[in-house]
């Protein structure tokens, strides 16, 4: 009983430490925002497959909590930053509550594409959270070290998910895939730089691949140059401390 009292102490302390109030109530809208939409379509289309994508999500919505939680054995996920969650909670909002809860994918055509280059900035800046994760107590790094190794995992980390994505989307039609209903009419982002050589949906499915990952890449470079401003700054203000603490102690 004591060591679950000192445990849930600590990750309190840890979630003070991590993140803002405003960010721990952004947390709880967006959970009763997703629980909303997932009863009404439940009602509405018990048998649509955005039923368990919704479901899904709303889990997601608890991924750092829960890992820091069940993975306690594991010292390194103790080290995960919360503000993970809040930066998880962005594309579960966009990604989710927006375009498949409220259809905003139906909407806007090139919805699919924003996301995408939401996406890349996202996962860059979790990518910097992470690093973190593998810092010792006083252990520096430069600025431009840990933004490099931010961007490599975004890379990587897109990588991964659009080859997923190609796969689910080739070999499962119903998935609904931009590439199996693309036309000069809906999306003409598409077509403006690949013109009209995709005629055949295989085709499709590779160029609408490839697009989503020049998105993701393109969304990772405004990030990473605010990274790095950010932690090159925050190095600088850490500098001026103490040089002005050794001041005072000389």
């Amino acid at each position: 009983m004591n060591k679950m009292k000192e445990f849930a102490k600590s990750e309190i302390n840890a979630l003070k430490k991590d993140i803002t109030v405003g960010e721990y109530v952004w947390w709880w809208v967006l959970r009763v925002l997703q629980t909303w939409v997932l009863i009404r379509l439940i009602k509405n289309d018990p048998e649509n497959i955005n039923v368990l994508l919704l479901a899904l999500n709303l889990l997601a919505t608890f991924t750092v909590p829960l890992a820091r939680i069940i993975l306690i054995p594991k010292k390194i996920i103790r080290k995960l930053s919360f503000r993970c969650q809040t930066w998880l909670d962005v594309m579960i909002f966009f990604g989710s509550f927006l375009a498949q809860g409220l259809e905003w994918n139906h909407e806007i055509t090139s919805w699919d594409k924003i996301l995408h280059f939401m996406a890349g900035a996202v996962i860059l800046f979790v990518g910097n959270e992470l690093v973190g994760m593998f810092l010792r107590e006083g252990d520096r790094v430069s600025p431009l070290f840990r933004t490099f190794s931010a961007t490599g995992f975004s890379f990587i980390a897109i990588a991964i998910w659009e080859v997923f994505e190609f796969f689910v989307d080739f070999y499962w039609v119903d998935s609904c895939n931009q590439a199996y209903n693309i036309s000069p009419e809906r999306d003409p982002f598409f077509f403006k730089i690949f013109g009209y050589g995709a005629q055949n949906e295989n085709q499709w499915a590779v160029f609408d691949t490839n697009v989503d990952m020049l998105c993701a890449i393109a969304g990772s470079i405004p990030a990473m140059i605010a990274v790095f401003v950010w932690l090159y700054r925050k190095e600088k203000k850490q500098s001026l401390k103490t040089r002005e603490k050794e001041k005072v102690e000389v």
